[in-house]
C-alpha cells in the first residue's frame, strides 16, 4: 500500500513539475519576446500585430507542449497526452507549410547577402525587361528603383531563381573582393 501511494505521489510531483516548468518557460519566453519586440519596434517603427501573433503562437505552442508532456506522465490521462501532442505536431505541420514560401525567401535573402550576386546600388537587369538600381536588400525581398522612379519589391526566392545582368559589378571589384 505504501509503495502504491509513493508511486502515486512521485507521479503526482512529477505532473506538478512539469506543469509549473512549461507556466515557467513560457513566462521566461514572453518576457523575452516582449523585451524583443519593443526594441523591434522602437527601430524599425513598424506595426506590432505580426509580432504580437508569432508571439501568442509561439507562447501557447509551448502550453499545449507541456500540458500533453504533464499529462503523459498520468497513466490514465496518455490518450488526452497522445491526442494534445498530435495535435502539437499537425500545427507544426500546418506552420511549416504555411510559412514555406516565407522560409524560401528568407534562405535566398541570406544566399544572397553571402554571395553577393549584386550589391546596393548596383544596377541590374532581371528577366530581361525590369532594369534600376537595388535600393535594399532585406531577408524577404529585394527593393528595386526602376528607371521610371517606382519602387519594385522583389521575393529573394524569385531573384535566387532569376538570370541577373548586373551592370555594376566590374571586374575590379572582384578582385577587390577576392575568392568567396
Amino acid at each position: 500500500m505504501k509503495e502504491k501511494i509513493f508511486g502515486d505521489i512521485q507521479t503526482v510531483m512529477l505532473f506538478l513539475g512539469i506543469i509549473g516548468a512549461t507556466i515557467i518557460v513560457a513566462a521566461a519566453f514572453n518576457f523575452f519576446l516582449n523585451r524583443a519586440i519593443k526594441r523591434t519596434i522602437t527601430k524599425l517603427e513598424a506595426d506590432p500585430t505580426n509580432y504580437q501573433f508569432l508571439k501568442h503562437f509561439l507562447i501557447g505552442l509551448i502550453y499545449l507542449v507541456g500540458v500533453g508532456w504533464a499529462f503523459l506522465v498520468l497513466p490514465m490521462f496518455q490518450t488526452v497526452a497522445h491526442t494534445l501532442l498530435t495535435g502539437a505536431g499537425i500545427v507544426a505541420l500546418v506552420a511549416g507549410l504555411a510559412s514555406q514560401q516565407a522560409l524560401s525567401n528568407i534562405t535566398s535573402g541570406i544566399f544572397i547577402v553571402i554571395f553577393k550576386p549584386f550589391r546596393i546600388h548596383d544596377r541590374i537587369t532581371i528577366r530581361d525587361k525590369l532594369t534600376g538600381t537595388v535600393e535594399d536588400i532585406t531577408l524577404r525581398h529585394t527593393v528595386i528603383r526602376d528607371l521610371d522612379n517606382n519602387r519594385i519589391i522583389v521575393p529573394n526566392s524569385v531573384m535566387g531563381s532569376e538570370i541577373i545582368l548586373n551592370a555594376s559589378q566590374s571586374e575590379t571589384a572582384e578582385k577587390h573582393q577576392g575568392p568567396i
